[in-house]
């Protein structure tokens, strides 16, 4: 499903320009987005080439400070992009934070508060179909360093929409 595909990478693509964006030391970034296919019980990275439903993909940003100096409170985010599903447990380092909305992160897994028939309120988790994006605080990257944040997807299946009944 290539507009799938070419429309994960594109957003993923954006966030992280607008992340590195943000900071005033040279530091550089580069997604790559691979497919994930197991091999012998062993995860083998490959092109992700043309996303199928059920595929899964890995997210790698690599921060590069480029610069002289350290770059100090580095926030590194990758999005999940539209039609795939954060795996939990899939992000490295696994010190991220996660979000619903891109702009509002905590720590993992996340929680909401739902109202119950009742009229009481519960807290229940977040499915991770919602997730958003993932942000990790890197902190301060020194001169001349390199660090790479990952996390995984599964590709959803299309929605289809259902005939209405008379």
């Amino acid at each position: 499903m290539k507009p799938i595909l070419k429309l994960c990478m594109f957003a993923a693509g954006l966030a992280l320009g607008q992340a590195v964006w943000a900071q005033a030391s040279p530091v550089s970034s580069q997604l790559l987005a691979q497919r994930v296919d197991m091999v012998a019980g062993k995860p083998v990275l490959k092109p992700a080439g043309d996303g199928k439903p059920g595929e899964i993909l890995q997210y790698s940003a690599t921060y590069r400070n480029t610069g002289a100096t350290p770059a100090a409170k580095l926030l590194a985010t990758v999005p999940v992009p539209p039609g795939t599903t954060f795996i939990a447990a899939s992000a490295e380092p696994a010190q991220a934070q996660a979000s619903t909305d891109g702009t509002t992160f905590a720590p993992m897994p996340l929680t909401r508060m739902v109202k119950q028939a009742d009229g009481s309120t519960r807290q229940e988790p977040v499915p991770l179909a919602d997730y958003r994006a993932l942000r990790w605080e890197i902190g301060t990257l020194p001169a001349g360093a390199t660090t790479v944040v990952s996390l995984r997807t599964r590709i959803d299946a299309p929605v289809v929409a259902s005939a209405a009944k008379p």
